[in-house]
Formats: structure tokens, C-alpha cells, sequence
């Protein structure tokens, strides 16, 4: 957590005076109704924001892990969560068809993560309405440090996708022509990427095992934007997103 703080406090000084986790010692209380060890991942995460998590948290609810997610299993009806294989970490707060967010236990990922996948409430809804999301829970934070805290700082932003059928540029090609542009890769994370340069910066979202990304780019200067999507535009087939 020590890279994730750093990058949110250079990108919102003082943002670590905004957070607050919890000790080892409630986390058991969550392991106990669990009934099964929590990924260190998930403790690292919820020592140092388990209570408040600052903008970064803001699209997502019932994250605390006391107060929501051991409730949740302690007074859930049995025909509401799915096997203790995920676990629960966020709420959507979409009123009308909320996925939340759970850690599947049995798909690791890099240094003791978890892939982070989404789905609603039921028994089977993970048999049927499953989507895996990120490759991990570090990665998914580092992505929303850039989604939730440094781009709403920069005014002018486009986003792009790879269309269904088309096949390039792909991913390793587009980071390669943003380094062209003048991006600096960020060293994390390594599957979606992040980038950075004088007064922009980008997101580059995959989901896990699909050939397709999400592309956001935001920058200070209005001119600088639409030279940036002219070069883009002229040298890949990706579409504008409508999102």
C-alpha cells in the first residue's frame, strides 16, 4: 500500500491525513464470521482505509469492513451470498442492477493477489452474471487513483475503446505510441497501465482475459487535447467512446 499512498499524496497532497483503516485485531472479527483467512491484500487494504478512504472510494459503498462486510455475513440469508470463494469487498451503488465488487479467492493473481470480479447478490448469480473486472484488488485501487483522483483535476478529456472486430493497435502498440506522444509509463500496474506527462495523463483499462481496452486520456490545455486526438485518430481504428 506504502506505492499506492505515495501516488495519492503526490497526486492530492495530504491525502493520506484523509484515510483511516483498522487494526489486525477487528480484521479477525471479519476472518471469524468469514470462516476463512483473508488475503493479506484485503488486510493491507482495510488497515489503512478500511473506514475512510477518501475520494478514491467515492464511486462505492458498504466498504467497511466491520461495520458492512462482517454485517453482511452475519445477517445475509443464506440464499443471498454466493460460496465464501469471493468475498465481498464494495457495493455498487447502482439502485437498479447493482454488481458489487468481490475478491475471488480461488483465482490468484500477482504477489498474493486476487482477481477482482463483479456480480449481484444470490446464491448462483456468480454461475451466470459473473464478470471478472481487474487483475487484482492492488490494481483495480492504483486505477481508480488515477480514475477518481488526478483526472477530475485535469478539465479536458476524451476516451476511446477498441471496437468489436477491430484488432489494432493493441495494447503493448497504443502504450508504445503514447510514449511517442511524450507519456512516462507509471512501473504500476503492469496489465492495464497507467500514464503521466506535463499537464495530462492517462488510463489504459483491461479488463482480465479480454483483447479489449478503455482508453482516458485528460489534459489541462483544450489544444493540447485535440492534438492529441488527431494524432490518435490518425495512427489507430479506435473508436470514441460514448461513456
Amino acid at each position: 500500500m506504502d506505492e499506492l499512498l505515495a501516488l495519492l499524496d503526490r497526486y492530492a497532497p495530504g491525502y493520506d491525513g484523509r484515510i483511516e483503516g483498522y487494526p489486525d485485531v477487528l480484521l479477525d472479527e471479519l476472518e471469524e464470521v468469514f470462516s476463512r483467512p483473508l488475503p493479506e491484500v484485503y488486510r493491507n487494504f482495510a488497515r489503512c482505509m478500511g473506514t475512510h478512504g477518501g475520494p478514491l472510494l467515492a464511486p462505492v459503498r458498504s466498504f467497511d469492513p466491520i461495520l458492512d462486510v462482517a454485517e453482511l455475513y452475519r445477517l445475509a440469508p443464506k440464499g443471498e451470498l454466493p460460496p465464501r470463494r469471493f468475498l465481498f469487498i464494495f457495493g455498487d451503488p447502482n439502485p437498479l442492477a447493482p454488481h458489487h465488487y468481490w475478491l475471488d479467492l480461488e483465482s490468484p493473481s500477482e504477489e498474493g493477489d486476487c482477481q477482482v470480479v463483479r456480480m449481484p447478490f444470490g446464491a448462483d448469480a456468480w454461475k451466470t452474471k459473473l464478470h471478472r473486472e481487474a487483475l487484482g484488488l492492488r490494481e483495480l485501487l492504483f486505477l481508480w487513483a488515477m480514475e477518481h483522483v488526478h483526472l477530475p483535476t485535469l478539465p479536458h478529456q476524451t476516451s476511446y475503446l477498441r471496437r468489436e472486430g477491430h484488432t489494432t493497435p493493441s495494447a503493448e502498440e497504443l502504450a508504445r505510441l503514447l510514449e511517442q506522444m511524450g507519456f512516462v509509463r507509471l512501473p504500476y500496474p503492469r496489465y492495464s497501465m497507467l500514464f503521466e506527462r506535463e499537464g495530462a495523463a492517462a488510463r489504459l483499462y483491461r479488463p482480465p482475459d479480454s483483447p479489449h481496452f478503455n482508453l482516458r486520456v485528460g489534459m489541462h490545455r483544450p489544444e493540447e487535447l485535440k492534438r492529441f486526438q488527431m494524432l490518435l485518430e490518425d495512427n489507430t481504428d479506435l473508436g470514441k467512446s460514448p461513456f
